[in-house]
């Protein structure tokens, strides 16, 4: 289980502080592809729903003391963004 927050908005790096306040999305992982791109989804084990939120392409930055940084694109409107997530094992 994984707790998730995202750590930029429209492709835009926030402060620490924001990041902290961020809505946290708790779920397991499921990768699969969709559009011909690789998307990472977080999976709610209560509810068997979706967070609101996906990354595409992703790649794992860095993994260390129960922390990772993973790193894609995400949708803003119509075009594709640069995101960042913050995850934490439970």
């Amino acid at each position: 289980m994984f707790d998730v927050r995202v750590m930029r908005r429209d492709g835009v790096r926030l402060a620490h502080d924001d990041v902290a306040r961020q809505t946290v999305h708790s779920g397991e992982f499921v990768l699969d592809v969709a559009n011909g791109a690789r998307r990472l989804r977080i999976k709610s084990p209560w509810t068997s729903g979706y967070a609101p939120v996906e990354l595409f392409e992703p790649v794992l930055i860095t993994a260390r003391n129960g922390m990772q940084l993973w790193r894609g694109y995400e949708r803003a409107g119509d075009r594709g963004v640069v995101q960042e997530w913050m995850v934490r094992t439970r």
